[in-house]
């Protein structure tokens, strides 16, 4: 079997290594030291967050940008900034899938679709008169 995971540090933690491991069946993920925890990309593209030692996958959002609903309770990432809390759409990935590569596999597409799925953001330099 062929390995589907690339780091980008030398120096991976246990829970990164195991869920890379889990996904390894899906496709080629690369984890990325980044923002104090791991981000894990799929084809170029951020789907998970690593922090503290938590999973955490980008939410499956609708064409409005609210999340779907679904049978998982989801707790979200958040985070401290200049005095105000600031929650993003990841959510804490239930205990079960870090036992469970199918369930891995199948929440990790959802959360890959839906940040596929979302406009990116332009970068555009500013230029200089």
């Amino acid at each position: 079997m062929q390995n589907n995971t690339r780091a980008k540090s030398k120096q991976l933690d246990g829970l990164t290594i195991h869920v890379l491991d889990l996904l390894a069946p899906w496709q080629l993920v690369d984890a990325k030291r980044m923002f104090g925890g791991i981000g894990l990309f799929a084809a170029g593209t951020m789907f998970a967050i690593i922090i503290d030692e938590i999973l955490y996958l980008k939410e499956t959002l609708d064409a409005k940008g609210k999340p779907v609903p679904c049978n998982i309770e989801r707790n979200y990432f958040e985070y401290d900034r200049n005095g105000k809390t600031v929650a993003l759409f990841y959510y804490q990935v239930p205990e079960q899938a870090l036992d469970d590569s199918q369930l891995m596999i199948e929440l990790a597409s959802e959360s890959y679709r839906s940040a596929c799925a979302q406009p990116k953001k332009s970068k555009t330099k500013k230029t200089i008169l």
